[in-house]
């Protein structure tokens, strides 16, 4: 029953900033949608196939995505640090392992709801179409665990460093990389990279029109093996600089 306590809080939380900073996040939208209208146009303007302006839409979409889900923990960690509260929580009955967790799933069901607003808009100024199959969720779901690793990899560096944000706008922009990378190469690294082949997978059912029933089961265990691997690592990252944080008596202050 606490679990659920605390889940329901940190939920309420989000709702209440959200709705707070309301003007904040609708500026953000703003301010990505005008950036994927100048790329947008501007491949529409050279002439660029329907299969490419639809792919440039679906990976740009998934871009603000994975940086937002990604900077997430790490943001949250430094504001905790910065307003006093991160010892706070590594003092509550739930253990703070829980407790990000329940961040992580918080993060996600916003900014998924950010990310289907965010699309909607593009598909509707564009005069695109998607497939808008259901079962793109659950690839998007695994996608992100890669891209969740990494954030709790950056959370970690926070509790020790503090400032990481150079970190994070450079990991940012790694993400393009990587979400294009499909697009130069078949070499076999694209299943090693976080998110690519999780992009070719989920450009097959939006753009193809594909089911996930026609996925492949070598390749959704690609994508799932792929994503655990690197949430597991960004866990044991985490867990050893949280460790270092509390040794040096980091948690207390900024």
């Amino acid at each position: 029953m606490r679990d659920h306590i605390v889940l329901y809080s940190v939920l309420r939380k989000y709702f209440i900033e959200t709705r707070r900073y309301i003007l904040n996040m609708t500026m953000s939208i703003a301010g990505f949608l005008m950036l994927f209208l100048i790329v947008f146009f501007g491949l529409q303007s050279f002439g660029a196939e329907a299969e490419t302006l639809k792919g440039s839409l679906v990976g740009f979409a998934m871009w603000i995505f994975a940086a937002s889900a990604y900077s997430e923990l790490s943001w949250n960690l430094i504001e905790e640090a910065r307003n006093g509260t991160l010892e706070q929580l590594y003092l509550t009955p739930s253990s703070f392992r829980r407790i990000s967790g329940y961040l992580v799933t918080s993060s996600f069901l916003f900014q998924f709801i950010m990310f289907a607003v965010f699309l909607g808009a593009m598909l509707l100024i564009t005069g695109q179409r998607l497939a808008l199959n259901p079962g793109v969720i659950v690839l998007i779901g695994l996608t992100l665990l890669s891209v969740y690793g990494l954030g709790y990899i950056m959370g970690g560096l926070s509790l020790v460093f503090k400032k990481v944000q150079a970190g994070n706008q450079i990991l940012q922009f790694m993400f393009i990389l990587f979400l294009v990378l499909p697009s130069f190469t078949d070499h076999p690294i694209i299943y090693f990279a976080p998110i690519s082949w999780g992009n070719v997978l989920i450009n097959r059912m939006m753009v193809g029109g594909v089911s996930l029933l026609d996925i492949s089961m070598s390749n959704f265990l690609i994508l799932a093996v792929n994503s655990l691997i690197y949430l597991l690592i960004g866990l044991a990252v985490f867990t050893y600089l949280e460790k270092v944080a509390k040794k040096r008596g980091l948690l207390g202050h900024y």
